[in-house]
């Protein structure tokens, strides 16, 4: 065999190795092996410099629940990669995908290896030690060949991992649309929810996100976190009439439950009666606040009595509201 034949024959395995390897970068894995390369991609908003396929943060949780639950919708990589990047205020890619406009990152390393590999086999091949005048000139040019392509090979490989610093530090979109949509909103952490709103702050439809995290803080009685989000929805241009009643309603029974304000509770009832005249909810809540704080018991009994007449009322609630309608037509005290 030839060393031209030999040369040509060690340059062919190394760029068929090459191939192999870009094949094999570039196959389909499976949803569970997806999931998790996607989840080593994304650094989690609230840890310290981690993917959130390994941290145990609740909103690392949620963001992997919403990664696996997208790859089994048949999202593609770059889909499921911008949604996390829009929907979580901090979030940021920690490793280019292997696909679209990042996939050189991926290959061009195997090529710049190959290339300074074949350099290295063919100028290994090719000495250049005939001393003679008439070898000189071709001796010269071989060492500038191989230099140029050794030179050339180190530059692609620099501009390569400059590129890929520059994308791991890449932002996603600020203040991106929320998108949690057709995800359990009670699947998902405070945690979560509080940065998703963070993030979307002037989106016209975060107030049904708000009024949810509300609620939460509001039924284990943690009034200071609920009441920043009840008063951006009451107060928000795009929030639709229940959604307002329900944040008004809440807002006065926190205003008499929490500081005692009378005045303030019976008008933030009376703003969400204004919307909506048939709430039951607005008018017993503002009763009990004439029966306890006020000492209105025939105003408050009028309420109880308008709201007894709903045919719509659950049995709980006639248990309730019919408790209270007795005692304070009888005098009693609040309880």
């Amino acid at each position: 065999m030839s060393e031209r034949t030999r040369n040509l024959l060690s340059i062919t395995a190394i760029v068929l190795l090459t191939v192999i390897l870009v094949v094999v970068v570039a196959s389909s894995p499976t949803e569970a092996d997806r999931v998790e390369h996607l989840g080593t991609q994304i650094k989690c908003p609230v840890c310290q410099g981690e993917s959130i396929a390994n941290s145990p943060a609740p909103m690392a949780r949620d963001m992997m629940a919403l990664v696996s639950e997208r790859v089994a919708e048949g999202a593609s990589d770059t889909e499921i990669i911008d949604e996390l990047l829009s929907a979580y205020s901090g979030a940021v890619l920690l490793d280019p995908p292997a696909s679209g406009a990042t996939l050189v990152l991926w290959v061009a390393p195997l090529v710049a290896l190959a290339t300074g590999a074949s350099i290295i086999v063919w100028w290994r091949r090719h000495p250049g030690s005939d001393a003679s005048p008439e070898a000189e000139p071709q001796s010269r040019s071989r060492s500038r060949t191989l230099v140029g392509g050794l030179v050339l090979a180190g530059a692609f490989a620099v501009v390569v991992i400059v590129a890929g610093f520059f994308l791991q530090d890449r932002e996603g979109p600020a203040a991106g649309v929320a998108n949690l949509e057709g995800q359990d909103l009670s699947e998902v952490s405070n945690e979560t929810l509080e940065a998703v709103v963070a993030a979307n702050l002037d989106d016209p439809q975060i107030s049904g996100m708000r009024l949810a995290l509300a609620e939460r803080y509001y039924e284990i009685g943690d009034y200071s976190s609920a009441f920043p989000h009840y008063l951006a929805v009451a107060e928000a241009a795009g929030a639709s009439n229940p959604e307002v009643v329900t944040a008004l309603v809440r807002l006065g029974w926190m205003a008499w439950d929490g500081n005692g304000e009378v005045e303030t509770a019976i008008g933030l009832f009376d703003q969400a009666l204004i919307i909506d005249s048939d709430s039951t909810t607005a008018m017993f809540l503002k009763g009990q606040v004439l029966w306890c704080g006020a000492g209105e018991r025939n105003a408050a009994a009028d309420l109880f009595s308008d709201v007894l007449a709903d045919p719509e009322l659950s049995e709980d609630s006639k248990a309730l509201v019919g408790s209270s309608f007795e005692a304070v037509t009888r005098g009693e005290p609040c309880a």
